[in-house]
C-alpha cells in the first residue's frame, strides 16, 4: 500500500487522548534479527516483506545507495529499479522502472533477477506498480496528464493486459488501491472533493461493492488489506485518533483504546502498527491479537526515529526499519514470532 508518514499522528498529538503502554501477552515472542547490510553500507531500511524469508528495501553508506532484496543472509541489487515498492514469496519484486518522477513511471516486475516491463495502461504515458500478491497479480497507479492518479490491475491470468480500475462512471480520477488480497480482490479508496473518502472492494469476477462508511463522521485513512481483514487509522470527530479493523462488509469488528497507524495484517488475527502514546511521549511498534495490545517490539520518543513497520507476513515475519539500542542510523530488522 502507499503508505503514510507519522506526521499526520505529531499535528494530531496535543488533540489525542493519552493510553497507557500495555503488557506484553504471554504465549509468544517475537525474535529480533537485523537484516544484512555489508560493507561499506551504514544503514538500511525496509519496504516489504513476504512469506518465505523475502525483504526488499535499500541500503546507504558514504556517497553509496542501492535498492536491494533480502532472501536469508543473501543481499542482490535492484539497480534497474528507480523505486521498489513490494514482493512476494517467490521473490517478484515490483515498482518504477523509470526515472523516479511521476511523469516518467514505468511499472516493471523483477522476477529471478530478471527485470520485465508490465503493460503501460491504454492513454496514458507513467505508471508504477505498487504492490504484488503471491499469485503474481499487480496493483498500481497510472498517471494523468495532469497527475490525476488512476487504479491499475495487471492481472497474473491476462498477461500483457493493464486493466484500469473504475468502480463509478461518474468519478473518473484521483482512486487509490490499497492492495490485492490473496484471492484476487482490490480495495480501493476515493481522494478527491466531496467524494473522498468512499471504499469499494473490485471483486475477481470484476464487479465492484462500495462499503458503507468505516467510522461515521471520521477521517479514515485506509493502511492495510489481507485475507478480507481491512485496518484503518482514523481521526474521530472526537478529535482522538484510534485504528480499527473491519471486514469485506464494512463492519468494524476491533478498534484500539490508542492513536496507532502505519498498519499491516496477516490472515489470521494479528496486527502491527505504530501506536503513538503518551506521559511519557512515545512512538512502539506494537502487535495486536484480536485487537487487544499483545506486544510492544520497539519504541523511540523521538518522532524522526519512530520505528517503521514494513510487512506482516502469514508465517510470522514482521519487517519493520528502526534504531538498535546506542545507534542513530536506521537498520532493517525482522522479527519472528515463536508461540
Amino acid at each position: 500500500m502507499l503508505k503514510r508518514t507519522l506526521v499526520l499522528v505529531a499535528v494530531l498529538g496535543a488533540a489525542l487522548v493519552p493510553g497507557a503502554r500495555p503488557a506484553v501477552a504471554a504465549g509468544c515472542t517475537w525474535a529480533m534479527t537485523p537484516l544484512a547490510m555489508p560493507a561499506p553500507y551504514t544503514s538500511s531500511e525496509v519496504y516489504a516483506a513476504a512469506e518465505g524469508g523475502w525483504f526488499v528495501g535499500s541500503l546507504r553508506g558514504p556517497n553509496a545507495y542501492s535498492a536491494v532484496r533480502w532472501h536469508g543472509a543473501q543481499v542482490e541489487a535492484m539497480s534497474s529499479l528507480a523505486e521498489v515498492r513490494d514482493i512476494n514469496s517467490a521473490g517478484a519484486v515490483v515498482g518504477d522502472g523509470g526515472t523516479g518522477e511521476w511523469w516518467a513511471a514505468k511499472p516493471v516486475v523483477n522476477r529471478g533477477g530478471q527485470t520485465v516491463n508490465l503493460a503501460m495502461p491504454r492513454g496514458f504515458r507513467s505508471a508504477k506498480a505498487t504492490h504484488i500478491n503471491n499469485s503474481g497479480d499487480v496493483v498500481g497507479v497510472a498517471y494523468g496528464e495532469f497527475g490525476d492518479v488512476h487504479p491499475v490491475l495487471w492481472a497474473a491470468a491476462r498477461p500483457g493486459t493493464a486493466e484500469v480500475l473504475n468502480p463509478d462512471p461518474q468519478h473518473l480520477y484521483d482512486t487509490y488501491p490499497v492492495d490485492v488480497d490473496e484471492q484476487g480482490r482490490v480495495l480501493l479508496y476515493t481522494d478527491i472533493g466531496e467524494r473522498s473518502g468512499e471504499v469499494f472492494v473490485r471483486a475477481t469476477d470484476g464487479g465492484y461493492r462500495q462499503l458503507p462508511p468505516l467510522y461515521p463522521g471520521g477521517a479514515v485513512y485506509l493502511e492495510a488489506f489481507h485475507g478480507g481483514r481491512i485496518a484503518a487509522s482514523v481521526f474521530t470527530p472526537e478529535s482522538t485518533m484510534v485504528a480499527i479493523e473491519a471486514d469485506l462488509d464494512g463492519n468494524v469488528v476491533h478498534t484500539t483504546t490508542e492513536a496507532a497507524e502505519t498498519l499491516f495484517l496477516d490472515a489470521g488475527t494479528t496486527m502491527a502498527g505504530v501506536a503513538h502514546t503518551f506521559g511519557p511521549e512515545n512512538y512502539e511498534l506494537r502487535i495486536w491479537e484480536n485487537g487487544e495490545p499483545a506486544a510492544d517490539l520497539a519504541g523511540n520518543a523521538d518522532f524522526n526515529a519512530a520505528p517503521q513497520p514494513a510487512g506482516l507476513t502469514d508465517d510470522g515475519t514482521l519487517a519493520a526499519t528502526i534504531r538498535l539500542p546506542g545507534t542513530t542510523q536506521p537498520r532493517a530488522v525482522a522479527y519472528h514470532r515463536g508461540c
